[in-house]
């Protein structure tokens, strides 16, 4: 907010003090605490600066749109925003009796002279830019990262302690590379400039270059961003000039991947090095010395991955019928950087979806119990005859991980156990009566492979109420026979029963089911996904809502509209279909909750 942007005050009755600012985009009408005596506007201004993460403001327009912040109500189109502001000035006027705030010109002026349009503010180490001071930024740093976010957004709001703590790292090691962000919905103008469609977007901007800037792609963590940066601004790969050299490099690291290359000119290098730019969080060096070939047993192009762990190291041929691409590298590195059994945690959770292998074996086992641990034996010999194929995966059912054994309708007394699933389709698999051995697990992945081997279909029993209530309780073994009945159009809601945004819905649900409850023909359901499996229905998210039109075809129509029992009817009166007028939906955060076994590094809010 600019010192000069209050337009005027338009009554300060009783215990409230009411302000209209003038944004780039934004008119606003505030609401402070009163103070004692007059305060002019610069004093005004000042105190909403101050305020402005405690305070909300009371009414906002936007692009000739009004919004009642705290009730959701949106006005009708004015025709100028000066129109809007003095009805919203009369509005505000009828509170009660308005009276007339005498200002010091003086004082405001000399505000205005302290602050220059150009200033930039820092904020935990960032800088906060705008249109204004934006030119000056990139004029001022050679390597500028800019975060463009909205204040609402869920995953700005969870980035915001990540992208501080990177600031301070950078700066504890005098880095020449800054962080700075923008507040998109504020500063439509650069929003629209650098094409702004989701949040949060990082851009890196490179020697006041503002035409190219480098789309962040690394992890939004805060060593995820240091490390993306570095290597975005620094050398991509370490020249490894003698055995010693290389050696150290491979010390000093738990991955180090080295590109073996006779020619450092060649198509090869460059997609050796193209890879290596994306993969910030693998240490990457290059040679063409003879000396570190013989010392390392290479005799022609390649490359190799030197790890702490299982086999040690695992080489990469050049193509002979082909060019090497940098789909190739990165394959190679995301199968063989991982351990051949990998441990779930909070920690490893990105890695194992990183590697992009979509069979997961999961062994679920009590860790303090040694019977459990032996089993890791045969778990991990077998591990290694599917390589690239099947990811091992270790899973202690610990309270950490209910959210993993609910998905797989698991509790902790179930261990030890496995399961198979197939991350494409969300098919499961299990042994079922087998012994869990080296044996059985070989031939559970090469039938799921084959596809040889039938999905394990999860049910609970069907409760003996489940159709006395108005919302109609599924379950794998009742589903088919209500969901596809020829004659009903069903509405079913999939959740998960620790899914927040599924206990948001409840209530609405309910009320749903209560409207449409002695209707002849729309039943309205719930099924807990997390329990229950119905063979070809993938359930991505929670909630998620399908239906399932009456008659033959056994069509099932995907819900993608506002949760509210208005938008639910009108979709059910409509035989299935929104209105057009309800199509187009703005949701200012998500409100869908991925599966435990989906990363979602990536995850953006829609503009």
């Amino acid at each position: 907010m600019k010192l000069h942007n209050v337009l005027n005050v338009v009554s300060q009755p009783p215990g409230k003090v009411m302000v209209i600012t003038r944004g780039s985009c934004f008119s606003r009408i505030w609401q402070l605490p009163p103070r004692q005596g007059d305060e002019t506007s610069s004093k005004l201004t000042r105190r909403l600066l101050c305020d402005s993460s405690r305070v909300s403001p009371l009414y906002q327009h936007r692009c000739g749109r009004t919004v009642l912040r705290h009730h959701s109500f949106r006005a009708a189109r004015c025709g100028t925003m000066r129109l809007h502001l003095l009805l919203l000035s009369w509005a505000l006027a009828t509170l009660s009796p308005a009276r007339a705030e005498v200002e010091d010109p003086s004082a405001d002026a000399q505000e205005k002279e302290d602050v220059k349009p150009d200033e930039i503010a820092e904020e935990k180490g960032i800088m906060v830019l705008h249109q204004d001071n934006f030119a000056r930024a990139l004029s001022e740093n050679k390597f500028l990262l800019v975060e463009f976010y909205a204040p609402w957004c869920g995953h700005c709001q969870a980035l915001e302690p990540e992208y501080a703590e990177a600031a301070g790292i950078l700066k504890t090691e005098s880095s020449d590379i800054r962080l700075a962000k923008v507040d998109a919905t504020e500063q439509k103008g650069l929003a629209e400039e650098f094409q702004i469609s989701s949040f949060p977007i990082l851009k890196l901007f490179k020697d006041g270059d503002r035409k190219t800037p480098i789309e962040f792609t690394g992890k939004r963590k805060a060593l995820g961003i240091v490390q993306w940066l570095k290597r975005r601004t620094g050398p991509v790969s370490t020249v490894l000039e003698s055995v010693a050299s290389a050696q150290d490099l491979i010390d000093a690291n738990n991955v180090t991947v080295i590109g073996f290359f006779t020619d450092m000119e060649s198509e090869d290098v460059k997609a050796f090095n193209e890879t290596a730019l994306d993969r910030a969080d693998i240490t990457f060096g290059i040679t063409s010395s003879p000396d570190i070939f013989q010392n390392y047993e290479v005799s022609k192009n390649r490359i190799v991955l030197f790890k702490k762990f299982d086999e040690k190291r695992a080489d990469l041929e050049m193509p002979e019928d082909a060019q090497l691409s940098k789909e190739m590298v990165d394959r190679f590195i995301r199968v063989n950087a991982l351990e051949r059994v990998v441990e779930f945690n909070e920690q490893n959770a990105h890695r194992i979806f990183d590697a992009k292998i979509n069979h997961h074996l999961l062994l679920f086992i009590n860790k303090t119990v040694g019977e459990h641990l032996q089993l890791l034996e045969s778990f991990r010999g077998v591990a290694s005859e599917f390589t690239g194929q099947v990811l091992f995966i270790l899973i202690d059912v610990s309270p950490d991980h209910e959210h993993v054994l609910s998905y797989f309708g698991l509790s902790s007394r179930d261990a030890p156990t496995v399961r198979l699933v197939d991350i494409d389709t969300a098919k499961k698999y299990s042994l079922g009566e087998q012994a869990i051995t080296a044996e059985s697990l070989s031939a559970l992945c090469r039938g799921v492979l084959d596809r040889t081997v039938k999905p394990h279909l999860m049910s609970q029993e069907v409760p003996e109420d489940w159709d006395k209530k108005p919302v109609k309780v599924l379950v794998g073994k009742n589903f088919e026979q209500v969901a596809f009945a020829e004659t009903k159009n069903v509405f079913v809601e999939f959740y998960a029963p620790w899914c927040a945004h599924c206990k948001e819905l409840a209530p609405v649900w309910e009320q749903l089911g209560e409207k449409y409850k002695d209707h002849e023909n729309i039943i309205i359901a719930n099924m807990d996904a997390t329990a229950n499996d119905v063979e070809g229905l993938t359930v991505s998210g929670f909630p998620t809502i399908k239906y399932f039109p009456a008659g033959t075809e056994r069509k099932i129509v995907d819900y993608d509209g506002r949760r509210d029992l208005e938008t639910f009817s009108k979709f059910l009166d409509n035989g299935g279909e929104l209105p057009e007028e309800e199509e187009e939906v703005s949701e200012e955060s998500d409100t869908t909750t991925d599966i435990p076994t989906q990363a979602n590094e990536t995850s953006k809010d829609e503009l």
